[in-house]
């Protein structure tokens, strides 16, 4: 294994490429009132007691705008056959602030949020805290309600600059 004294930032994009992560889709209604979000792979389970979230978005984000205290939100995990949704959340299609919601069933939540009808998972979460680092905020959200698709499916991942799945023990890759 090679390492060098100064990481720069090809080496540890190209190393992060092998982080695989659930994609997601963060979104929230803006101050101005229409909804907002964003692709993201920067999130996790932080905490049971209470049930939280971690996510991280970029300070430059249009979306970063609506995150602060007490904001509500929501993190819709995506299922394998949603690349279409993580494209247009993710930028890929040329698409901005409302536009983005043309892909993908969604509703609003009895608070608001908007949520995915067909994600695997979505968490409606409040922020509880939030700090900066470099680029990125970096956001508690403690989860108030979570819904669950039924029939299940399986999640849409993303690592090596590619989208994929797990299918039993194969990896599938787009």
């Amino acid at each position: 294994m090679s390492s060098s004294p100064m990481l720069g930032v090809p080496a540890f994009k190209h190393a992060m490429r092998s982080l695989v992560g659930a994609v997601t889709i963060v979104a929230l209604q803006d101050i101005d009132g229409t909804a907002a979000g964003l692709t993201a792979t920067a999130v996790c389970s932080l905490s049971l007691e209470p049930p939280s979230l971690l996510v991280c978005v970029n300070k430059a984000a249009p979306i970063a705008v609506g995150l602060k205290v007490g904001a509500e939100f929501s993190v819709n995990v995506l299922a394998h056959d949603q690349v279409d949704v993580a494209e247009a959340f993710g930028g890929q299609k040329g698409l901005r602030g409302t536009g983005r919601f043309a892909y993908g069933s969604w509703i609003r939540s009895e608070r608001d949020i908007p949520l995915l009808v067909s994600a695997v998972a979505s968490f409606e979460c409040i922020v509880a805290t939030m700090m900066d680092y470099a680029t990125h905020h970096i956001v508690v959200g403690r989860a108030i309600d979570a819904h669950l698709r039924s029939p299940p499916a399986r999640a849409l991942l993303y690592g090596d600059g590619k989208y994929m799945t797990v299918e039993d023990t194969n990896v599938r890759v787009w």
